[in-house]
């Protein structure tokens, strides 16, 4: 059940979040990232040198690369998909004003790919996410890092097959669904007590 797989993830080292907390975290259902968490994260794990000073990127500039990562679905869940791994596997570059006024570009990272535990986990339960005709879909957990929803998981009870999970997250995948929180994904995960299925967005 849900209750043991979230017993699990907090031994592992994600903090847990209460759906209503969740949901206070966002100015509406239908955005996915946990923006104060991001924001944290980008100021914590960024910077560059200049001239052998340490500087930290310009607020403007943080908010920038919360809204590029935010990549709207104009080309598809899979295409949009696509670009949001390449930025966070990558990073992006943005320009800063430097001392003398020069104007320079330095790479700013959503993900410490080097040392994991500089990055923030948490995990979530019945993740509210407000569809277009304004019902809402209600992934069983939801893993973030940095407040990016990673991770979706369907967790159903032994005697339901993850056949039911797996279409669920298919189905929520569709244009009319919730593609917002598909498009930031990483991994899908439907799985019962005795059996578990992962893949990717799309598959």
């Amino acid at each position: 059940s849900s209750d043991l797989a979230i017993e699990l993830l907090v031994e592992l080292g994600y903090k847990y979040i209460k759906p209503e907390d969740a949901e206070k975290m966002r100015e509406r259902l239908d955005r996915v990232v946990l923006k104060d968490i991001l924001k944290s994260q980008l100021n914590k794990l960024n910077s560059f040198e200049y001239k052998g000073e340490c500087h930290k990127f310009s607020g403007k500039n943080i908010n920038q690369a919360m809204l590029d990562l935010d990549e709207p679905l104009i080309d598809g869940l899979i295409k949009t998909n696509e670009k949001i791994y390449d930025h966070l596997i990558v990073g992006k570059s943005f320009e800063e004003t430097l001392n003398d006024t020069s104007k320079k570009s330095f790479s700013l990272k959503y993900i410490d790919w080097d040392n994991v535990w500089n990055n923030e986990f948490h995990v979530t339960e019945e993740y509210s996410i407000e569809r277009l005709d304004g019902t809402t879909r209600r992934p069983d957990i939801v893993l973030f890092v940095n407040g990016i929803p990673f991770a979706v998981i369907e967790c159903k009870k032994t005697a339901i097959s993850i056949k039911e999970g797996i279409s669920q997250t298919i189905r929520n995948q569709g244009k009319d669904e919730v593609p917002n929180l598909f498009k930031f994904s990483q991994i899908l995960i439907s799985a019962n007590k005795n059996e578990v299925k992962y893949a990717t967005t799309g598959t």
